[in-house]
């Protein structure tokens, strides 16, 4: 089967394919269509360490393909990459800035662990929050207020907090 026509298949198809015949036109389809997302989540997680980590990761996929066990392939990454994250940095630790100028990636990486998780697996990796949940192992609701919290918290670092209606009445006076 030629490389063109696994571009076709889904990546939990593919999977299994790479787990029975260890082809790797079946694995490079599987690596292309996640390499970026899962840097982009990486890089803003653990800025030192990424490279470290992605390649450890596709290691193990490569040397010992998952069964996921009704789980979609992309969730199985990015629960493993977060497994590794949670191991190397602890709970706590804040990245290290990356870019100076750079406002909304400084806003980020300010953000406590858990909502700067959700926020970059739901924007940056384009995973459902249904997902992302899953990943965090938090319920959707959750979810969904860590999410909302988190772009609350980037908007006001970024632009300052917004004057309260009865701040501007007592400057009209």
């Amino acid at each position: 089967m030629s490389r063109k026509a696994f571009q076709h298949y889904s990546d939990e198809r593919l999977l299994d394919h790479y787990r029975e015949s260890r082809r790797l036109a079946a694995f490079e389809p599987l690596y292309n269509r996640h390499k970026d997302a899962l840097y982009r989540y990486c890089i803003q997680m653990a800025p030192t360490s990424t490279t470290q980590l992605l390649q450890t990761l596709w290691q193990r996929v490569m040397e010992n393909p998952p069964e996921l066990h009704g789980r979609l392939f992309r969730n199985w990454l990015f629960i493993q990459i977060n497994k590794s994250l949670q191991e190397q940095t602890g709970n706590t630790t804040q990245p290290q800035i990356l870019a100076g100028e750079n406002k909304v990636i400084e806003a980020i990486q300010k953000l406590p662990k858990l909502q700067r998780n959700v926020l970059l697996l739901h924007i940056e990796c384009k995973l459902s929050l249904a997902a992302v949940a899953d990943i965090e192992r938090i319920s959707l609701k959750k979810c969904r207020e860590y999410y909302q919290l988190a772009r609350q918290q980037i908007e006001t670092l970024i632009y300052g907090s917004q004057a309260q209606p009865w701040q501007v009445e007592a400057i009209k006076e």
